[in-house]
């Protein structure tokens, strides 16, 4: 008896422990009582093409934040487009697009269910982005997708989760709002909430192979005692030929130099480039390659108020509000004198790009903005002078503001070369030779008998003929390159007009990696040349300590004849 009861004992004892076992596992896939296997995630949505918007939101799981992004077909202007919401409804590049996430997501089939259990959310990363319920420092978190058609009915609305252990092509999902966590197969690379990813990134458009000039204008606002002010640098204009040698020549440079007691402005002075030195061609070159590949990496909406041609009125500058965003993005309205006209300044200067087809590209680099994924790491390093130098230099991860616009230089645009009409040669005597026998002279009164008085050349009937076609041909030729030259100067006003209002309603923002490519200092530009044998090598670029120069932005800059000619070097005809 004892025997038996022990026996009993364990299979009570086991049984128990079986079902503590059972009811602890994580749950496991398992068919219902109605097989999901196979079936439609989303019947609805048949069509990829039928979704006119997607909505993502991702969750930074090291900052603890929501990464919310939209694009859309909208209305505008009459017609529809692709416009990203979330970022001010910026334009989209995004037709192709939303028909590639749309076919990766349509016809999505249950492959098995995982779970009802919604402490499993977490473990296969279904925990919804909910901004409403999501609780600090969640984890698990998955992706939020929801497409809708052009009449906002809701076409999907998924949670996508973790790939499933040692199957990558298959993803753990679960509708918004539901328990039930299925098993699919999807692909997600298409499904990117980056700004960039969805727009035309390559800004400027343009080949360089086509510029002609480059012009820099080395400036930077600084607080001074009196306010804000200008601390002016140099300014250079550098010639670009791609088939000439060499392809950079330096057609203008000046340096800013500060003025004594009795002019506190300054002046500007030519500077000559040393025997000993040269351009930077590397450097250049680089410049370059970074204009030709000038993406953008968001957007942020301009206040209303400029003009057409992105020029600052005073009308503008007369509201505090539209003056706090453009400081705030750091651009500075002034007037160049008093009750003059007033110009846009950038916090670190300007570049201007002058095309061979007289469109000038006019890029204002502007205060930074954002964070750096370095910054963690280089606090550390800053504990010396050389690691902040070094970080100051090379500092990754940040972005810049860039105030962009175009003006028409019609000088970039060579003038026709007219062809003039030559009168034809009259019929001249022949030339005395030297020497040769003068003519028997009669007596006076005496003429002979067959000398004849010569008349003027006159020209043949096919003489005339000729002239006339000639002639014909040489207007021909003038108005057509007449008409040729004409039509480049109403093409380049015309593309400058598209461009402006492309740029107008936007601060656009790029890396900072990619400004200090672009936006280069004389040092940086002008180097010693390489001895022999030796490598050419780069000028380091160097910080600028710069003049603590008492101009108020608010009152007049430089004397104006120098202004004058800072415009006439750069935008051309306005």
């Amino acid at each position: 008896m004892n025997e038996n009861l022990k026996t009993l004992t364990f299979v009570i004892v086991a049984a128990a422990a079986v079902l503590v076992a059972w009811v602890s596992k994580p749950s496991l896939p398992t068919s219902a009582v109605e097989d999901f296997r196979n079936q439609l995630l989303n019947p609805d949505f048949k069509n990829p093409l039928d979704a006119a918007s997607l909505e993502i939101v991702k969750y930074d799981e090291a900052k603890g934040s929501l990464i919310p992004f939209k694009v859309a077909e909208v209305a505008h202007k009459g017609k529809t487009r692709w416009s990203i919401p979330s970022h001010d409804d910026y334009p989209a590049d995004a037709k192709n697009q939303m028909a590639s996430a749309g076919a990766a997501l349509v016809g999505l089939r249950i492959i098995d269910k995982q779970s009802d259990n919604e402490g499993d959310q977490e473990t296969c990363g279904v925990v919804d982005p909910d901004p409403k319920v999501l609780k600090l420092g969640a984890t698990g978190v998955g992706e939020r997708v929801i497409m809708r058609d052009r009449n906002g009915k809701e076409l999907l609305a998924l949670v996508i989760g973790k790939p499933v252990p040692d199957r990558p092509d298959l993803r753990y999902v679960r509708k918004v709002g539901d328990s039930a966590i299925y098993i699919v197969e999807a692909k997600t690379d298409k499904l990117s909430a980056k700004f960039e990813d969805w727009i035309e990134p390559n800004l400027l458009q343009i080949n360089t192979m086509d510029l002609k000039d480059l012009l820099i204008r080395d400036y930077a606002i600084r607080a001074t005692a009196r306010g804000m002010g200008i601390d002016y640098r140099g300014r250079m204009q550098i010639a670009y030929n791609d088939a000439g040698e060499p392809h950079w020549t330096m057609t203008g440079d000046e340096k800013f130099a500060v003025g004594d007691a009795k002019d506190l402005r300054g002046k500007w002075e030519p500077v000559k480039m040393a025997a000993d030195e040269e351009l930077n061609a590397a450097k250049l070159d680089e410049l370059k390659t970074a204009l030709d590949d000038l993406k953008i990496v968001d957007v942020s909406r301009k206040p209303a108020g400029l003009s057409s041609d992105l020029k600052v009125t005073k009308d503008f500058i007369s509201s505090q509000e539209t003056v706090d965003s453009l400081q705030d993005k750091g651009f500075y309205p002034a007037p160049l004198e008093e009750n003059g006209p007033v110009e846009l300044f950038s916090n670190e200067g300007e570049v201007r790009l002058v095309m061979r087809n007289g469109i000038e590209y006019v890029l204002r680099f502007g205060q930074i903005t954002g964070d750096s994924s370095t910054v963690k790491d280089t606090k550390k390093k800053d504990k010396t002078k050389d690691a902040k130098k070094d970080h100051d230099k090379k500092a990754t991860g940040l972005n810049r503001y860039l105030f962009v616009m175009a003006e028409f230089n019609a000088s970039a645009i060579p003038k026709p070369q007219m062809e003039q009409y030559v009168e034809p040669s009259k019929a001249k005597e022949p030339e005395k030779k030297p020497g040769a026998a003068k003519p028997a002279v009669g007596k006076p009164g005496e003429k002979k008998a067959d000398e004849k008085k010569p008349d003027a050349a006159k020209p043949t009937e096919a003489e005339k003929k000729a002239e006339k076609a000639e002639r014909a041909r040489i207007d021909k030729e003038n108005k057509r390159k007449q008409e040729e030259y004409n039509q480049q100067i109403a093409d380049g006003k015309k593309k400058v007009a598209e461009l402006n209002t492309r740029f107008a309603d936007w601060y656009y923002v790029i890396s900072d990696e990619v400004y200090r490519k672009i936006r280069l200092s004389r040092d940086e530009i002008v180097m010693k040349k390489p001895k022999k044998k030796e490598a050419a090598k780069g000028a380091e670029g160097t910080d600028h300590a710069g003049h603590d120069l008492p101009t108020d932005i608010k009152v007049p800059g430089p004397p104006a004849h120098d202004l004058e000619k800072l415009k006439n070097e750069g935008p051309g005809e306005k």
